[in-house]
């Protein structure tokens, strides 16, 4: 998952990091001496976790609190991704959730919500860590999916089908190199 180089494997950025895969993820990162962006919705829930790894693994932590459904704080995490005296080798887009209802038994303004966190949030950051990546010289993405995207079943999968197929586009064109290759 990650690129060690001389100078250590790097930061790596997960949000959705206090629960689930994302929580999951934080840990093998850390684990394998990556220092923390940890992205989440509560405060609380982050600063637990940071203290958690920060412990286990003794690693630096920094916490960022960002609802990644709302442009301004999800801005705020993109500036993050994209701060040069700050690079990152890693960004995990996990962030996200889905909804108990019917597509038509929703309502428009929580489908609206959910795909501004599963597709907008992931698109930005991915966009944003490419990016400061290839001027960087490197690094890696991982966007959660799901095999729901394979399934017809609403926007949570159509949402999860962008996902996968925005992360197969960004590794067959080679973003990570310093130059772009493109597929022969």
């Amino acid at each position: 998952m990650s690129h060690d180089t001389p100078a250590g494997p790097g930061t790596a950025l997960v949000t959705g990091a206090t629960a689930g895969l994302g929580r999951e993820l934080a840990e093998q990162l850390a684990a394998r001496g990556h220092d923390l962006v940890l992205v989440a919705r509560s405060a609380a829930r982050l600063e637990e976790v940071a203290e958690e790894l920060r412990a286990a693994h003794g690693t630096d932590v920094e916490v960022l609190v960002a609802d990644l459904g709302d442009r301004e704080q999800l801005r705020r995490v993109e500036e993050r991704v994209l701060d040069p005296d700050r690079p990152l080798r890693v960004v995990v887009n996990n962030a996200g959730f889905g909804l108990k209802q019917r597509f038509l038994d929703n309502d428009v303004e929580d489908e609206t919500a959910m795909l501004e966190v599963l597709v907008t949030a992931v698109m930005r950051l991915t966009h944003a860590a490419l990016r400061a990546m290839r001027a960087g010289g490197g690094g890696r993405v991982l966007n959660v999916s799901s095999v729901a995207g394979f399934l017809p079943r609403g926007t949570y999968s159509a949402a999860k089908a962008y996902v996968t197929h925005l992360s197969r586009w960004a590794n067959a064109d080679g973003w990570t190199s310093p130059r772009p290759r493109r597929p022969t």
